[in-house]
C-alpha cells in the first residue's frame, strides 16, 4: 500500500513543472516575440521579482521598452544595467540606440564611437565605424540611424563568427 503512494507522489513531483506551465521569463519572451509588449513587461517584472539580480531579465525589459519605442524607459533600463555591470556591451549599444530614438543623436553617436565589446573585435569595430559615418549625416532620421547601427552590429557579428571559424579550422590543420 505504501509503494503505490510513494510512486504517485514521485510522479506528481516529476509532472508538477509540466502542469504549471512555462516560467514568467519564457512567457515574457513569447509575449515579446508576438508583439504583446505590455504583457511581456508584466511577465518580466514578475520574473525579476523572484530573481532581482538577473541582468538577463533587465535586458529583456529594456529591449521590450525599446521595441515599444518607449525610449525613455528603455534608456533607464539600460543605464540601470550599466550601473550594475559597467561596460555590458548590449546595454551600452541599446542605450545609444535609445538615446538616438529620444532625439539625442549627436551625443549618442559620439558615445558609440567608443563602443567596447571585449573579445568581439568586429562587432566593436563595425559599430564604431558606423557611428563615425553617421555623424557626417546629421539629417538622417532616427529610425534610419538606428537601423544602420543594428545592421552594423549584425555585420560585425557575422564577420566575428567567420573569423573565429577560420581560426578554429586553421588550428585543427
Amino acid at each position: 500500500m505504501r509503494t503505490p503512494f510513494l510512486t504517485l507522489l514521485a510522479l506528481a513531483a516529476l509532472c508538477a513543472p509540466l502542469l504549471t506551465g512555462c516560467s514568467p521569463s519564457v512567457r515574457g519572451s513569447m509575449a515579446l516575440s508576438s508583439g504583446d509588449y505590455d504583457r511581456a513587461l508584466g511577465l518580466y517584472g514578475e520574473a525579476l521579482a523572484s530573481d532581482p539580480d538577473s541582468i538577463y531579465l533587465r535586458q529583456r525589459i529594456g529591449l521590450t521598452h525599446f521595441a515599444k519605442k518607449d525610449y525613455a524607459n528603455a534608456e533607464t533600463s539600460f543605464r540601470e544595467i550599466l550601473s550594475l555591470r559597467p561596460g555590458e556591451p548590449n546595454a551600452a549599444f541599446y542605450l545609444g540606440l535609445s538615446r538616438i530614438g529620444k532625439g539625442e543623436r549627436g551625443p549618442a553617436l559620439e558615445e558609440l564611437q567608443g563602443f567596447s565589446w571585449p573579445d568581439k573585435y568586429y562587432q566593436q569595430k563595425f559599430v564604431r565605424e558606423e557611428a563615425e559615418r553617421l555623424l557626417r549625416h546629421p539629417d538622417m532620421p532616427a529610425a534610419e540611424t538606428i537601423s544602420c547601427l543594428k545592421d552594423a552590429l549584425e555585420e560585425g557579428r557575422k564577420k566575428q563568427e567567420e573569423s573565429e571559424r577560420e581560426m578554429t579550422w586553421g588550428l585543427r590543420r
